[in-house]
């Protein structure tokens, strides 16, 4: 029996250190007063670098055309985990109803981004009807 489980154990963890992150973009919508803000934080991988570009749908409620939103970019590569941020243009970046993004993930790449990089985009904007999803 403690051989099952230690068998168990073992091809568990060495399961874990081979397995790919496949969910390396998330998205937390909060609000904060009459304000939803929303963050979307993405660990890039080989294979997400590889593409051309990349469509987030985030939230289905913003009014971008009449309400207008706030939004800003960090990237982190310095090592420190997710406890040092740079400020990063969102030139090229484009917002489209109903809350989605567009990220031009080939422009980064030739601009010298690298695998292992945390980027996180910070939107915040009116809420509709009192509710954040």
């Amino acid at each position: 029996m403690n051989k099952i489980v230690t068998s168990l154990i073992l091809i568990f963890c060495i399961n874990q250190g081979f397995t790919e992150d496949l969910n390396n973009i998330h998205v937390v919508n909060d609000q904060v007063g009459e304000l939803c803000f929303t963050t979307v934080t993405i660990k890039t991988t080989d294979k997400w670098l590889k593409q051309q570009d990349e469509l987030i749908e985030f939230n289905s409620y913003p009014n971008i055309r009449y309400q207008g939103f706030i939004m800003d970019m960090f990237y982190s590569n310095a090592g420190f985990g997710l406890s040092q941020w740079t400020e990063m243009t969102t030139r090229g970046i484009y917002m489209m109803s109903p809350g989605t993004l567009y990220l031009p993930i080939e422009k980064w790449t030739n601009d010298g981004m690298k695998s292992g990089w945390r980027l996180r985009i910070s939107i915040l904007y009116p809420s509709v009807e009192d509710r954040c999803k």
